[in-house]
């Protein structure tokens, strides 16, 4: 019998949870949704507003709870131990949050809620279980914290600048005289306004979000699981780069209307774009699997 079937044998035998362990999480889960209830209204709007940045947000928690079952077998053969002094830091992050809330700090909140989580898992399960299995999954919710206001626009601005050069760049090595200025391309009788919600930032935060899951997912070493993730950041400016490259020979070739009619649908062929590249770089690697089924 092979390691991976021990493993969901012992996941098999352990799926009745004990209800000494069901009962506080219940507890901290209703407690944590009443005292979080201002930040959670936050993130919503965060979320819904125009022109957000986190709209892939909302996926993070079903793709954490993809990952729970698909990770069942790492789970079952952890020993829940409770660390009870995490209690303590557990109240400290709740009261935390409640005074956060009241200042209507955000970004505190933020830290606040899911520092308050990981704290409660390491509690109620111990610290085998929060080094070791949850660690990732833990992590992985603080995609949902929207980024503080600074940041952003620092960032923002950033892969902008370098989204702007990269689309001059293929449009110099195609047969249009494209020049850069500033966030300006200037082409022969098109100027192309490479402004904020075509910087790229939100196809980042997005490919990063997926990137990083399926890295976790996918049944490699962990070497060739980071080049899979430390190559999105890469991979959405080119995509991006792309994409403004796209835009401009519409407005060049079939004016300025059908540059922003492309625009308009432009997001979905980003994303296409990004899965076919995550996915041809995720076979030069020679990953098989992804969360145990076969892929290539």
């Amino acid at each position: 019998m092979t390691t991976m079937e021990t493993l969901e044998q012992g996941a098999r035998r352990r799926l009745p949870v004990d209800p000494k362990v069901v009962a506080p999480c219940a507890l901290f889960v209703a407690a944590l949704g009443a005292i979080a209830w201002p930040m959670i209204q936050w993130w919503k709007w965060e979320y819904t507003k125009p022109e957000t940045y986190y709209g892939y947000a909302t996926f993070v928690p079903f793709i954490v709870a993809f990952m729970l079952w698909a990770k069942r077998a790492s789970f079952a053969a952890v020993a829940i131990r409770p660390y009870r002094p995490a209690l303590v830091s557990t109240a400290f992050f709740l009261v935390l949050l409640v005074v956060a809330a009241k200042q209507e700090m955000q970004a505190v909140m933020s830290g606040a809620f899911l520092l308050a989580i990981a704290s409660a898992t390491w509690a109620l399960f111990g610290t085998r279980m929060l080094r070791g299995p949850a660690a990732f999954p833990l992590l992985y919710l603080w995609l949902m914290a929207p980024l503080p206001g600074p940041l952003l626009n620092d960032l923002t601005i950033n892969v902008q600048g370098l989204s702007t050069t990269g689309a001059a760049l293929l449009l110099k090595l195609l047969p249009f005289g494209a020049w850069k200025e500033g966030n300006l391309i200037h082409m022969d009788s098109y100027t192309l306004n490479v402004d904020v919600p075509c910087s790229g930032f939100k196809l980042l935060l997005t490919l990063l979000t997926f990137s990083s899951a399926f890295a976790y997912l996918t049944d490699t070493s962990l070497g060739r699981r980071w080049t899979l993730f430390l190559l999105s950041l890469p991979l959405s400016i080119l995509v991006n780069s792309i994409r403004i490259a796209m835009i401009g020979i519409a407005g060049e070739c079939l004016g300025a209307s059908a540059a922003h009619s492309f625009h308009d649908y432009s997001g979905l062929i980003s994303l296409v774009l990004c899965a076919v590249f995550l996915f041809s770089i995720a076979k030069a690697l020679k990953c098989k699997t992804f969360a145990g089924q076969p892929i290539f």
